[in-house]
């Protein structure tokens, strides 16, 4: 077969192929969409359609109906034409290779059956930009991932909208990111027809295809485009590959309807969302669970356990994931470590650094929650285990998400991680040029430790990095890094990917050093300032958490032993705790500065006077903070003692009046303690209400899921047994038919206005009458009258009264065109009992014949007589 489909492939030009995916209610929209498309797009359609794999689909004939184009259930090794549509056989899964259709047997239940998928995905990896996907109406979520795939490769995606009987499946695609459009079925046929005009890109699309990947950028349109990305994003893309960049670019212009390099780039400059738009396709976000198990078996058995050996209980085992996309990579190899660390009875900390340009993939890499699809590699064990099913989809255990940490990145100009057992970074550098390849090798070389290993993907080398590296089995692209290089590989910490010049050298980044130092200079002043002249303060929320210390406040604050702790009041010297937390409640109360003078605290043997003062500051992003100054004062002069000197009774009296002030404090904070408790009391009583609440619908949700399982599988009975009958009654129709056809009497079937509702070829034989001149005539207006005959009259109109059978009633009539004919009349009644009609069967016997041979032989035996 492949020699025939090379063959085939060189000398076929290449085209557009789109491919349409549905499910429930996808027939009523497809017929749109093909109603209102023209016939000589120069594309070719295959749709894709849910169907019972035990009945035959006729979904061929119905199409070709509504369309000129060759409309034909595919078969398997059929070559794909332009302007033919192909359907999908029932029974069958369809995928496409180099224009070449072939069909596998559907795999059995319970396996899950998602033909669409499977359809897009190999359409995308052959086709890329020329793959168009289309999602319109059905149940469940087939489509998105293929859908997916075809965007991914460069090609253009399309979802019905809320005309969608069933909008599942086009809803599920357009919450994963991944259609450009979003349409009716009929815009979607305008789209095609617009699409297809457009045959300048549709020309270089195919020519992309063809020409080999290109490094050095020339095009002066897209240097341009690159330099607005630059600019608006902060990321440069003149190192990565020309095509790759060209593909993902022409993609954007057959929305746009724009012909050129330099039409786009005057859309980008007049439409800022576009540069986004642009910088997220540019990042080629492909990858999947154990995407290459060869090697992770390759790591499981060897390279980590190697790693493991070096470590203790207190270190940990530190991984990098660059370029990580949706995180199924990190999240694979935080997996297969929690196995090996399970089976050698480990507890080794595992921290997995997951970077990526894309904040958008981060976001749902951090959630991790994929669909069904998205986990196609897993195994059922390993899904069991780490993952939890929500609502058809799939969501990565907290054991495994706490083991990866996501952040956005960029390998380029970020700092990166440092002292690192592993670096997995696979299909990056097949998109980069031999500078950035050198470039982040260089760095993976710095970030790894002395014993650290490299893994790249299958169709990546070392290039001209060789050195830096040594390889650790041939058959795996598995790397260790080499030491004691003596100056041979140097890691530029300054190189900025936005400083470029025209020959793509690093420029210098004398300017920024020179900004750092004098940033450095104003700090240094700055602390030497707040050390001597400001007065000793504290920064707190209203948790009393110390978010900032100014000053030296060692007199007031001590760290004590045991669990660190920011908590002021945790840290603060005994003797100003009360003081303190009444002081922040009043001025946390009155939303004023509150002081509290006299107080006195023990440092070093000695006593020291405090002031201390708390100030409520401007909430700050919805948090209230406050400002606590402490202030040291001189004890008090002789001549201040003298005069403040008290006699005992007003020494009692000053205390009783420090004691009720305190008490008031107390109570004020009791209350507001007790009313906090309340309200919590009161919102967990709350909780438990909705919980319960919840737990109870959640039982009748579970009942009215069992209830409407059971009635679909009834219903699914019940439509078994419909078709059964259905083909019952079509067999006995042609089994009527058939018997009607080879009796050689005439037969009519008559309405009860004896109208002829049908007839047999009999009777248009032997009376010489034409089928066009008898169906849904009066049957006495026959032939200009020749059938009204009293007789037959007579006995229709008492058949009808009476409804009793009539047989062998016998009639003799003159036709003007046969003659005389003798005929024997047999008649009965038939009720519909569904359309409530009253139908008359008239079998009429032609006996003229032997009527005549009678009579020859009475007269014969007359003559004889005689």
């Amino acid at each position: 077969m492949s020699k025939k489909v090379s063959k085939a492939k060189k000398h076929r030009k290449p085209f557009p192929v789109v491919a349409i995916g549905a499910s429930a209610g996808g027939l009523e929209a497809v017929s749109q969409l093909f109603t209102h498309l023209p016939y000589n797009t120069g594309m070719a359609f295959v749709y894709i359609q849910h169907l019972d794999p035990t009945h035959k689909s006729h979904l061929s004939e119905i199409i070709g109906r509504l369309t000129k184009m060759k409309v034909q259930d595919a078969k398997h090794l059929m070559h794909v034409e332009r302007n033919n549509v192909y359907i999908i056989p029932h029974n069958k899964d369809l995928s496409i290779l180099d224009g070449v259709l072939t069909l596998n047997n559907r795999q059995p239940k319970p396996a899950i059956n998602l033909p669409v998928d499977k359809f897009f995905k190999s359409l995308a990896d052959v086709y890329k930009e020329l793959a168009i996907g289309i999602v319109l109406s059905g149940n469940a979520n087939d489509g998105t991932y293929g859908l997916k795939q075809i965007k991914n490769a460069g090609g253009l995606t399309f979802a019905q909208d809320s005309s969608a009987r069933f909008e599942s499946m086009p809803k599920s695609a357009i919450a994963e990111g991944c259609v450009d459009m979003i349409l009716s079925p009929q815009e979607i046929a305008v789209e095609l027809d617009r699409i297809s005009k457009n045959t300048k890109v549709i020309a270089q699309a195919i020519q992309v295809q063809s020409e080999p990947e290109v490094s050095d950028i020339s095009d002066e349109d897209l240097v341009g485009i690159i330099e607005l990305l630059r600019k608006s994003v902060g990321v440069d893309f003149q190192h990565y590959k020309q095509n790759t960049i060209k593909r993902r670019i022409i993609r954007r212009m057959l929305l746009y309807k724009l012909a050129s390099l330099g039409e786009y780039l005057d859309y980008l400059k007049q439409h800022t969302n576009e540069i986004h738009v642009l910088f997220q396709d540019l990042l080629i976000n492909v990858t999947e669970f154990f995407r290459d198990p060869d090697t992770l078996e390759f790591l499981k058995k060897t390279i980590l356990p190697k790693i493991l050996k070096t470590k203790t209980d207190s270190d940990s085992l530190r991984i990098w994931v660059p370029a990580c996309s949706s995180g199924e990579e990190a999240y694979s190899l935080a997996m297969i470590l929690n196995e090996i660390l399970a089976a050698k009875g480990m507890s080794i900390p595992i921290q997995i650094f997951a970077s990526d340009l894309s904040e958008t993939s981060i976001a749902k890499a951090r959630i991790g929650l994929y669909s069904r699809n998205d986990v196609a590699n897993v195994s059922p064990k390993r899904l069991q285990r780490f993952f939890t099913k929500i609502d058809g989809s799939y969501r990565i255990s907290k054991v495994i998400r706490d083991a990866c940490v996501f952040a956005p990145h960029n390998i380029f100009s970020d700092p990166p991680f440092s002292r690192l057992d592993l670096i997995s970074c696979c299909n990056l550098m097949i998109y980069l040029d031999a500078p950035l390849q050198k470039k982040i090798l260089g760095t993976f070389h710095y970030s790894l430790l002395p014993e650290g290993y490299l893994v790249l993907g299958k169709s990546e080398t070392l290039g001209t990095s060789g050195a830096l590296f040594s390889q650790v089995e041939r058959k795996y692209k598995v790397f260790k890094k080499k030491n004691d290089l003596h100056g041979k590989v140097k890691f530029d910490m300054q190189y900025r990917m936005s400083e470029r010049s025209g020959k793509g050298v690093t420029t210098p980044v004398t300017h920024q050093i020179s900004q750092l130092k004098r940033l450095e200079f104003e700090k240094s002043a700055e602390e030497i300032l707040l050390s001597r002249f400001v007065p000793p303060s504290v920064l707190i929320n209203k948790d009393l958490e110390i978010l900032q210390i100014h000053g030296q406040v060692n007199s007031f604050i001590q760290v004590t032993s045991g669990k660190a702790t920011l908590n002021l009041l945790k840290l603060v010297r005994p003797e100003l705790v009360f003081d303190l937390r009444s002081t922040i409640h009043k001025a946390a109360k009155s939303n004023k500065s509150e002081k509290k003078t006299g107080l006195e605290v023990k440092v070093d043997e000695s006593v020291v006077h405090v002031t201390l003062e708390v100030v409520p500051l401007k909430e700050q992003n919805d948090e209230k903070l406050f400002l606590i100054v402490f202030q040291k004062i001189g004890p008090p002069s002789s001549e201040e003692l003298r005069r403040s000197s008290f006699t005992k009774d007003q020494i009692v009296k000053k205390l009783q009046k420090d004691l009720e002030a305190t008490k008031e404090d107390m109570r004020s904070i009791l209350e507001e303690q007790e009313a906090s408790n309340e309200e919590l009391q009161s919102a967990n009583e709350e909780i438990v209400s909705s919980n319960e609440e919840l737990q109870s619908i959640n039982e009748e949700l579970e009942t009215s899921k069992e209830e409407v399982e059971s009635s679909n599988e009834e219903l699914m009975t019940i439509n078994n047994e419909l078709q059964v009958r259905n083909e019952q009654l079509a067999e006995a129709h042609e089994y009527s038919e058939a018997i009607a056809e080879t009796i050689r009497e005439a037969v009519l079937i008559l309405d009860k206005d004896f109208r002829v509702r049908s007839a047999n070829k009999a009777f248009y034989r032997i009376f010489k009458t034409k089928e066009e001149e008898t169906e849904g005539m009066l049957m006495f207006e026959l032939g200009n009258r020749q059938w009204d005959i009293h007789e037959l009259r007579q006995l229709l109109d008492e058949l009808i009264t009476k409804r009793i059978p009539m047989s062998g009633f016998e009639v003799e009539h003159v036709f003007p065109l046969i003659g005389k004919k003798t005929m024997l009349l047999h008649a009965k009644t038939v009720m519909q009992k569904m359309l409530q009609k009253q139908l008359i069967i008239l079998a009429i016997e032609d006996i003229t014949e032997h009527r005549v041979a009678e009579r020859a032989a009475h007269e014969r035996e007359l003559w004889f007589k005689n």
